[in-house]
């Protein structure tokens, strides 16, 4: 069977790999944003410009993405968004090809926009928190998340460096400034991804983006990451590593909402992560150097589930 597999580039592009073992056996494409990341996919790509900030933009690429389906004639469209995913699933209705769209890990109680547009042409939908059935029709399916949260295991950490990232797209010069300042006061080598964040820090080691093999390697290798994004938060708990978590907020203008925090307070309950909302208690939290370290695995009933269904398909 071929599949197309459509995400953006950030934390979206983190999940699907992590479901990558699901699509085994078959022969699947990319369709996503052009970047440091997405040109290194070891899979057949296809980049567009990113249009997530100008929805409208994607009626310039309708050509290129018709296109895709008459080269490559897909059996299945399996994506968990974000906006790219919307013209490819609407597309792969009038050819009649199936779909499974997966919601996105970090919305706990709030539907994507890309999720509530794709819904009604999906031909299989599921979501990776029990609570987010009620936010969509009976359609919606929950067959657990990516991540087996109930069986971790404590792990010791013995990394030599604390490590910032800031993600692949808007940037965080809260963040970014505070960790450059702190870093001018302790005796702890820092290193910070800034980004597309503007600031530049004066303490620290410090670069804008590197390829994810090398992002994941300085992770493994960190005393803790201090991060937004949910995947980040992710990417170091599958190594051991610890997490503070400085959400993006919505009072900042660094977010359209909330969820980052919402995502956060749910593993923060469960003993995954320290959330700090302020900034300048930031300073206080690492050196306490109490954080603690769990190490999670990735869900294998979903992979196996997933798996199946895309058999039963062929």
């Amino acid at each position: 069977m071929k599949i197309a597999l459509i995400c953006s580039h950030g934390g979206h592009l983190t999940e699907m790999l992590y479901l990558m073992d699901a699509f085994k056996g078959h022969d699947v494409f990319f369709a996503t944003y052009d970047n440091i990341r997405t040109r290194n996919l070891p899979y057949k790509t296809y980049l567009f410009p990113n249009f997530g900030a100008s929805p409208l933009k994607l009626f310039r690429y309708l050509p290129k993405i018709i296109n895709i389906f008459l080269k490559e004639k897909p059996d299945l469209i399996v994506s968990n968004g974000a906006e790219i995913a919307i013209p490819f699933f609407y597309i792969a209705k009038l050819f009649r090809i199936k779909t499974v769209f997966i919601e996105c890990y970090t919305r706990i109680d709030m539907p994507t926009i890309t999720g509530k547009l794709v819904f009604p042409v999906s031909n299989l939908f599921l979501v990776l928190w029990p609570e987010m059935l009620t936010k969509y029709g009976n359609k919606a399916k929950y067959w657990g998340g990516i991540f087996n949260l109930e069986n971790s295991s404590i792990s010791k950490n013995n990394g030599n460096h604390i490590l910032v990232i800031t993600g692949m797209h808007s940037g965080f010069e809260r963040l970014v400034k505070k960790m450059d300042e702190i870093a001018g006061k302790i005796d702890e080598k820092v290193i910070i991804q800034t980004g597309n964040t503007d600031y530049e820090p004066k303490y620290v080691e410090h670069f804008k983006f590197k390829d994810y093999e090398e992002i994941k390697e300085l992770i493994k290798g960190a005393k803790v990451t201090i991060c937004p994004g949910a995947m980040t938060i992710l990417d170091s708990l599958v190594v051991g590593t610890p997490v503070i978590t400085v959400p993006r907020l919505e009072q900042y203008g660094e977010h359209l909402n909330d969820h980052q925090l919402t995502f956060a307070k749910k593993l923060e309950e469960i003993g995954y992560v320290k959330i700090i909302e302020d900034v300048n208690q930031l300073e206080t939290t690492i050196l306490d150097n109490d954080i603690s370290s769990k190490k999670i695995m990735v869900n294998t009933s979903l992979i196996s589930k997933l798996s199946n269904i895309i058999k039963k398909r062929n």
